[in-house]
């Protein structure tokens, strides 16, 4: 059977020790985080596409034979707003976000004009990166979220645009780190 990527996926955001099957080699050490969608409807309206899902990070940490996971969504500009409003009030790469039917006709078409060229998503869905000692969850937006590698809380949000060089910027969701 199939997943069914249309439900949210919920957070558990306290370390859960993991059942492991068979036995992971003694030099396996170290936290792995992972991020992607994980929120795909607020209230009564939902994304379009998979890829805009709001984001969920996700911690492996091995030690000793043992594993434990913890998830917690990527509380951002984007999650606040969303949620605050019981709706998905900010656009995606797939899926636009309209004006509250609730409000009346000059309201809306103020609210669209606002919205023809929006300010872009901090969702970062696409991927983890490390930068300097510091760790970020990136889209392919120039907005990236400092995290805590340990506790996934989200911190401040760092526009790219302006504080990284251009090159650097374009390459943030498809980076990778080895050390």
């Amino acid at each position: 059977m199939a997943p069914d990527y249309s439900k949210n996926v919920p957070e558990r955001p306290e370390p859960h020790k993991a059942d492991v099957k068979g036995s992971l080699p003694s030099w396996l050490q170290g936290t792995l985080l992972r991020n992607g969608p994980g929120i795909f409807s607020v209230g009564e309206t939902t994304y379009s596409h998979w890829f805009d899902g709001m984001a969920i990070m996700h911690s492996f940490t091995f030690k000793d034979g043992e594993v434990t996971y913890r998830s917690k969504y990527l509380r951002g500009d984007t999650y606040q707003a969303n949620i605050a409003a019981k709706r998905i009030v900010v656009s995606e790469m797939g899926t636009m976000a309209y004006p509250d039917p609730s409000k009346n006709f000059i309201v809306k078409a103020i609210t669209f004009l606002n919205h023809t060229v929006p300010d872009f998503t901090d969702n970062g869905a696409s991927n983890i990166i490390k930068y300097g000692n510091d760790y970020y969850a990136t889209s392919e937006t120039n907005y990236i979220r400092k995290i805590d590698p340990v506790t996934l809380e989200t911190q401040e949000k760092s526009d790219t645009w302006w504080t990284h060089l251009f090159c650097t910027m374009c390459t943030f969701q498809h980076f990778s780190f080895y050390c």
